[in-house]
């Protein structure tokens, strides 16, 4: 895995990644207790993790037990062990070209279609059933998550916002996660704002965001957002 691939000279550029969702989760208070001086959470979960520590070996880390032996930041370190590569070794695509582009250059705000779908997403029937209520909560939760759950204001630090090269992971879901997400963009349980400032822009980013979504379904994977420049 090339991560002297993520040029920081290049434009903005927002990329689903597939990944190992549960394995994000199980890392966190790892890496956190690490940075607190505790690296026994770390060296009992690479333990654990037989998988883990192998891919840490093979991308030439001698003692992956060890966290203060690693020399990466925690952003690159999240990165490098959770994302989901080919045979090759390569990054798995989610979705095609088309979406995948689309998805990664929106023209609005911060140029993450998941903020633009936040901010202008509403209840389908605000008088409906409790049921489509719940279901928008929902949606906008694990939309959340997924575009902010590893920023600076949920997690009170920017060590995964100011990785090598540029890289700053945003937030994750979970493959569990990217299935209710899916069914919930599918349903009919929410709309879109009369403020909406681009003509067709929720349509257009959620479709694409669907296609990503569908295809991290059927790999039974995760999903990590970040952003790069």
């Amino acid at each position: 895995m090339d991560l002297d691939g993520l040029d920081g000279s290049t434009s903005p550029f927002i990329t689903l990644d597939a990944c190992d969702g549960t394995l994000v989760a199980a890392l966190l208070p790892a890496l956190e207790a690490s940075q607190a001086g505790d690296g026994s959470v770390w060296s009992k979960l690479v333990s654990d993790h037989t998988a883990l520590e192998a891919r840490l070996r093979q991308q030439g880390i001698e003692n992956p037990e060890n966290r203060s032996t690693i020399p990466w930041d925690d952003a690159t370190l999240l990165f490098t062990a959770v994302i989901e590569l080919t045979r090759e070794g390569r990054s798995v695509p989610l979705g095609d070209g088309k979406a995948r582009e689309r998805i990664g250059r929106f023209p609005h705000g911060d140029g993450s279609p998941i903020t633009y779908m936040i901010e202008f997403m509403r209840p389908n029937d605000q008088r409906g059933a409790l049921t489509e209520r719940i279901g928008m909560d929902v949606i906008i939760g694990m939309l959340n998550q997924l575009n902010y759950g590893l920023c600076d204001q949920h997690v009170g630090h920017q060590r995964f916002n100011q990785g090598r090269a540029g890289m700053d992971i945003r937030g994750y879901l979970t493959s569990e996660q990217v299935a209710h997400l899916r069914r919930g963009l599918s349903g009919r349980g929410w709309s879109v704002t009369a403020d909406e400032p681009i003509d067709g822009g929720m349509r257009d980013a959620s479709k694409n965001l669907l296609a990503i979504l569908r295809a991290a379904e059927r790999r039974d994977v995760g999903v990590l957002l970040r952003s790069h420049s």
